[in-house]
């Protein structure tokens, strides 16, 4: 009865619980998938590191953006002014004769530029007409 028992066990044992065979192959499996594990994540290290190269980049240019922006703006202002100047329409011969005569006077001689006389309105021109 004892051995009979005993037997049972046995059989229960090596039913149940695994053999070195077993082992073996769950470690080498084990193995495998932290390999493949380890792979993946150096696959996702380098992905990273590359999009953060990517991004720093991409912040450099358009900080360089930025910059070349501002200087182009500032230039297209004082091209805007000098086109403006140049197109701005030049002094009539009286005008400019009268610039220069003022210039040329003696800053201690008060200056007075005679005003041109305001041309008749029609309404005056016609009383004047029926004045004559």
């Amino acid at each position: 009865m004892r051995t009979l028992s005993l037997l049972a066990a046995l059989a229960l044992l090596a039913a149940c619980g695994r053999t070195a065979r077993d082992l073996e192959v769950r470690r080498a499996r084990l193995a495998a998938e932290q390999r493949d594990l380890v792979a993946t994540l150096e696959h996702l290290e380098d992905r990273l590191l590359v999009n953060q190269a990517r991004v720093r980049f991409w912040r450099e240019m358009r900080d360089r953006h930025d910059g070349v922006t501002a200087v182009a703006c500032a230039s297209q202002e004082q091209h805007a002014e000098e086109m403006a100047r140049h197109l701005a329409p030049l002094p009539t011969r009286a005008e400019a004769r009268r610039a220069r005569s003022v210039r040329a006077r003696v800053a201690s001689r008060p200056v007075t530029v005679p005003e041109p006389e305001p041309e008749p309105t029609p309404a005056v021109a016609v009383q004047a007409g029926a004045a004559n």
